[in-house]
């Protein structure tokens, strides 16, 4: 289902629950795909649709990543992103500090794993996985 995007920052300041063991997350990421699809951003957090979950779905370049209960472990390389833009804000750029290469931990229980990404995979899972903790882009403003 496509939803509407949350544009209130009193909302999106609020950090999200987490995604417990054999929750069934799959109608929320559904309604992330399908609200992105529209939308034509890289990601989007599950509180810019309005639910508080730890969840986010990400497309770029013609890889999906669902990021579940997300946590950056390390980050390297810092850098000053020009003009980061968000669906929560549109038409509103903010240069950002975000970091080119990352490690990350996604998923719930046993199924927790760790992976690294870079460049601007990397700035866009920083960027959703804030989202999900009550971070905007504004508090990243460099």
């Amino acid at each position: 289902m496509i939803r509407k995007i949350v544009t209130d920052i009193t909302e999106l300041k609020k950090p999200c629950a987490l995604v417990e063991e054999g929750e069934d997350i799959s109608e929320t990421v559904q309604d992330l795909k399908d609200s992105l699809n529209i939308k034509k951003g890289y990601g989007l957090a599950a509180n810019q649709i309005g639910i508080n979950k730890k969840v986010s779905y990400i497309m770029y370049l013609g890889e999906e990543l669902i990021l579940i209960n997300p946590k950056v472990v390390s980050k390297n390389k810092k850098y000053r992103f020009r003009k980061e833009g968000c669906l929560s804000f549109p038409g509103i750029p903010v240069d950002t500090v975000r970091y080119h290469e990352i490690a990350f931990e996604t998923g719930v229980g046993e199924e927790r794993k760790v992976m690294a990404a870079t460049g601007m995979t990397a700035a866009i899972i920083q960027h959703e996985t804030d989202h999900l903790n009550g971070v905007t882009i504004f508090d990243r403003k460099r």
